[in-house]
């Protein structure tokens, strides 16, 4: 299954995808940006949740060992996420056997660390409310 919704309208591009581990980046388009060009933090938020997702679950939506829910994510913002192009690197800390915490850093394209975030997620079956074409994933 392909990003859809929210991830498809971020855009984001998949550099790395193991267990326990995830690069995701994506460009600022200015529809995300405030007033001042820089991103928006929602969207800062929004790109962690994401890495974090990945790393949890060992991939993206078609290549993911396991479905993931965020049941906790903190951002701090160090600086402004300034540039054309935002990269999250996220590692699992911890993982048990249905909740997983990992950390997660975002780089501006200059280099420069804008913010952090810390998260806890579940691994999640498969609901009568999912849609139809939503499969268990396998691994």
């Amino acid at each position: 299954m392909p990003d859809e919704g929210f991830r498809k309208w971020l855009e984001v591009e998949y550099m790395v995808m193991e267990e326990g581990h995830a690069v995701v980046e994506m460009n600022v388009r200015p529809e995300m940006q405030n007033l001042r060009n820089i991103a928006q933090g929602g969207v800062v938020a929004a790109l962690i949740d994401v890495a974090m997702s990945t790393a949890a679950s060992a991939g993206n939506y078609d290549t993911r060992k396991r479905g993931m829910a965020t049941l906790e994510l903190k951002v701090n913002y160090l600086a402004g996420a300034s540039g054309k192009r935002l990269k999250a690197v996220a590692d699992v800390i911890r993982a048990g056997s249905r909740t997983s915490v990992l950390r997660c850093e975002v780089f501006t394209d200059e280099g420069e660390v804008c913010a952090a975030g810390l998260g806890t997620f579940m691994s999640r079956r498969i609901h009568k409310s999912d849609p139809a074409h939503v499969e268990t994933p396998t691994g």
